[in-house]
């Protein structure tokens, strides 16, 4: 026991006692802000796109998606204004923030004094980050192609911010099968954001426009386009009230799961991956040797896969406390503004879920660290370990496969069938679970995961026994498997 206990705080110092690992410590929180933001940093650096609508029929449609623009443009701002206004200064400041903003029912004119009135400094900037985007300008030409030079740069179009080359142009065309034509021209031919927006408000248009002409006024139109069901989700849990609908909160644990079995997969696999190569540098450096003559072989294995738990638990328990704080803090913020974030955050933090990560973790830990080090003890080079590593490396991957679908199909036969293979278990069972899957499944997939990883255990203590005393290496395992070539 004490030789287990002294290799496992080597390789535990070994890992934690280094500036590499503090480095990876604050780069996972750190790229994760920076994950989070960056979509955001991306849609606001886009440059404004300046299009033109060429209106071939007469009807006025170019102003038409100029002023159903400038509408959705109005409301966007709005609903920005009022959750900042709430955020900041509570129900009193949204109410004086909209107020002074209705005062311009048809513009932005009271977007200043709105500011001013719920005490917003400096929200402009964000604000009117919605006034950019794609901008509609006046045709600098009456034809289609009197325009191809405004697209490719050639020619350029005033605009507030100087002379700019045109995004995209449309031309509206009379149709004898449809009621209108839309031609699109673009040289980006990937973004079809722009695309769809005119499109949706055309569509909108020629409905408003059918309907008019079968004799219903323009306020009967809008009273029949708004018709809509009113459709209550209720929640048929045993536990819930007749008439307790479905919120976001309850939808949480299933896409908290999914991203759990994500986290459990790339933490299993980078940890098992230490320990392969801090095994291929002992054998190289003949540290294997010495560790040999002081400690049984599977000693040397257990305390090898409890160290490097060991600066996994480290690696988890700061991470979740700087979550924890994190969620305290910005949760009761957040609450304030929709009591429904308390109760989300509430199933975030489900006990039940993340002990099940911790004990899906550990299993799947022993059972792929303990391969990884039989994989390592036969390897001399990390060269000779990518060619065992193939097989392990796709039986990793295709529980992927199944995470995302189980969101919308955790009852499917093919995602049960899968959480009872023993390797893929600790993912796809995670995943599953806030599905209350039968208890029998979860107790049943449960034991014959943890008898596969008694027998890998018990596999890979063999197979590290041969390798460490030099008996077997990648060389007759490719030879077994007729892989390696024959001598002449």
């Amino acid at each position: 026991m004490r030789a287990i206990l002294l290799i496992a705080r080597r390789e535990y110092l070994s890992y934690v006692a280094t500036w590499g690992f503090w480095l990876s410590l604050l780069a996972v929180p750190i790229f994760a802000v920076i994950g989070g933001t960056i979509p955001a940093l991306i849609e606001n650096s886009q440059p404004t796109r300046y299009f033109a609508v060429i209106d071939e029929t007469g009807q006025g449609l170019d102003e038409l998606i100029r002023d159903r623009r400038d509408i959705q443009r109005r409301e966007d701002i709005r609903d920005q204004l009022e959750l900042l206004a709430e955020f900041t200064g509570g129900e009193a400041a949204k109410e004086a923030a909209l107020a002074a903003f209705d005062a311009d029912p048809d513009g932005l004119g009271g977007l200043d004094d709105a500011i001013e009135a719920a005490g917003l400094p400096g929200a402009e900037a964000v604000l009117n980050a919605n006034r950019r985007g794609a901008v509609q300008v006046d045709a600098p030409g009456a034809r289609l192609e009197d325009l191809r030079p405004y697209l490719t740069g050639d020619r350029t179009v005033d605009t507030p911010d100087g002379p700019r080359a045109l995004f995209a142009v449309f031309a509206l065309r009379a149709s004898d099968t449809h009621p209108l034509e839309v031609v699109y021209l673009s040289e980006n031919v990937t973004n079809r954001d722009l695309r769809n927006s005119i499109v949706r408000i055309l569509r909108d248009h020629v409905r408003d426009e059918a309907l008019i002409e079968r004799g219903l006024s323009p306020e009967e139109v809008d009273q029949l386009l708004s018709l809509s069901p009113d459709v209550t989700t209720l929640s048929a849990r045993p536990d819930a009230e007749a008439d307790a609908e479905v919120t976001v909160a309850d939808r949480a644990p299933f896409v908290v799961a999914v991203i759990l079995a994500f986290i459990l997969w790339v933490a299993v696999f980078s940890v098992a991956n230490m320990l392969l190569t801090s095994l291929i540098e002992e054998k190289g450096g003949k540290i294997i040797e010495v560790l040999l003559s002081t400690a049984r072989f599977h000693e040397i294995l257990i305390g090898k896969l409890a160290g490097v738990a060991g600066v996994s638990a480290t690696l988890f328990l700061i991470w979740g406390f700087v979550g924890s704080v994190l969620a305290a803090f910005g949760g009761a913020a957040l609450a304030s503004v929709d009591p429904d974030i308390a109760e989300f955050l509430g199933e975030v933090f489900d006990p039940g879920l993340l002990f099940a990560a911790l004990f899906f973790f550990a299993v799947g830990y022993l059972m792929y660290g303990a391969v990884f080090l039989a994989m390592g003890s036969l390897c001399d080079t990390l060269q000779d370990a990518q060619t065992l590593m193939g097989p392990v490396i796709w039986t990793l991957m295709l529980p992927l496969l199944f995470l995302f679908f189980s969101l919308e199909a955790s009852d499917s036969t093919v995602v049960r069938i899968a959480s009872w293979v023993p390797l893929w278990t600790p993912f796809v069972m995670m995943a599953r679970l806030p599905a209350e899957p039968p208890l029998w499944e979860v107790l049943g997939a449960s034991a014959l995961m943890i008898f596969t990883m008694v027998l890998v255990l018990w596999a890979a203590a063999a197979v590290f026994r041969q390798g460490a005393l030099r008996q077997a290496d990648a060389d007759s395992v490719r030879r077994f498997f007729k892989l390696g070539r024959k001598k002449a």
